[in-house]
C-alpha cells in the first residue's frame, strides 16, 4: 500500500509517502515539504492568526494534490504543539477538514513522546537496551525512556526551540541576562521532571532527534565539532561518524546518538 503522512509541526508541514505492507519496513518514495513556521503565526494569547490558517490550509491542498499524483492509497495527517496548544486550534482544525477534507488528528504531547520512542526503537533495535529519548520541537521538548517498545516515562514540557526564543530573547543578538535567565528557566522545569525519567533506570545509550539536535553534529565536509548539547542526562558533545547518525561517548562511556531528522 502507498500511504501518505502529513506532519503539522511548529515549523514545518511535511508530507511523507512511503511504501508500506505489513511486515516489511517503511520504504520512502517521495516528500514534499514547506517552512511555514506556523507557530510564528500566532497572538500575545497564542491564537493561530488568519495568515497562518490561510497558509495552512493552502498547504494541505497542495499536498492532497501532490499525493493524488503519487498514487497515495490512503492518508494520515496529524498535528503536534502548534495546533495542540492554540486556543482557537479546533476551528483551525474544522476549517482544514470543511475546506479540504483532511481530518487533521492532534497528537497529545505524551503520545507524541511515545511514538518518537517507538520510531527510535524501531532505528535501533532490541540491541540498543534502555533508551532515554530527547525531541526538541518548535513548540515542545518530549522525553521518553525505557527498555521496551512502550517507554516506562513519556512526557512533554513546553521548552521548544522555537517557543523560548520567542518568549525569552527578545533581543537579537539576545542579553546574556535573557540568555541567563533561560537557561535557569529551563534547568528548572527540566529538574521537576528529572526524578520521573530516573525512574526508567540508567540508560544505555542516549537519542536526540529532530532538526534542533542536529544542528549540533559536526559538518563532516569541515571537518568540525559541535559544542555542548544539553539534555537531562548531560551528554557533553556530539561527533559524527556516519552520514545519518552522530555519536560519540559521554562522560561515562556510553553512547550518545543523534538521528538524522530528515530520515525517520
Amino acid at each position: 500500500m502507498r500511504l501518505g503522512v502529513i506532519d503539522v509541526g511548529s515549523n514545518t508541514i511535511h508530507l511523507l509517502v512511503v511504501d508500506a505492507h505489513v511486515g516489511a519496513h517503511p520504504l520512502p518514495a517521495s516528500s514534499h515539504k514547506i517552512e511555514l513556521r506556523l507557530a510564528e503565526h500566532v497572538d500575545k494569547h497564542g491564537a493561530i492568526g488568519r495568515v497562518g490558517a490561510d497558509s495552512l490550509v493552502a498547504f494541505t491542498h497542495e499536498c492532497l494534490t501532490f499525493a493524488e499524483d503519487q498514487g497515495v492509497e490512503d492518508l494520515l495527517a496529524f498535528a503536534t504543539s502548534a495546533i495542540r496548544d492554540a486556543p482557537n486550534g479546533e476551528t483551525v482544525l474544522a476549517r482544514v477538514l470543511e475546506e479540504n477534507g483532511v481530518e487533521l488528528q492532534v497528537l497529545s504531547g505524551e503520545d507524541e513522546s511515545r511514538l518518537t520512542f517507538l520510531a527510535v526503537r524501531r532505528w535501533f533495535g532490541w540491541s540498543s537496551g534502555r533508551l532515554l529519548v530527547a525531541d526538541i520541537g518548535g513548540g515542545s521538548l518530549e522525553l521518553a525512556a525505557g527498555i521496551d517498545e512502550v517507554p516506562d516515562v513519556a512526557l512533554s514540557l513546553p521548552l521548544g526551540a522555537g517557543r523560548l526564543t520567542r518568549g525569552a530573547l527578545v533581543d537579537d543578538p539576545p542579553t546574556s541576562v535573557q540568555v541567563k535567565a533561560l537557561r535557569k528557566r529551563v534547568r528548572t522545569d527540566i529538574a521537576r521532571v528529572l526524578r520521573e525519567v530516573n525512574k526508567a533506570g540508567t540508560p544505555d545509550r542516549y537519542v536526540g532527534t529532530s532538526k534542533t539536535l542536529r544542528s549540533l553534529a559536526p559538518d563532516r565536509r569541515r571537518g568540525t565539532r559541535c559544542g555542548r548539547a544539553v539534555c537531562p542526562a548531560d551528554p557533553r558533545a556530539i561527533g559524527c561518524h556516519g552520514p545519518d547518525v552522530a555519536t560519540r561517548r559521554d562522560d561515562r562511556g556510553r553512547a550518545v546518538e543523534v538521528v538524522r531528522s530528515d530520515r525517520r
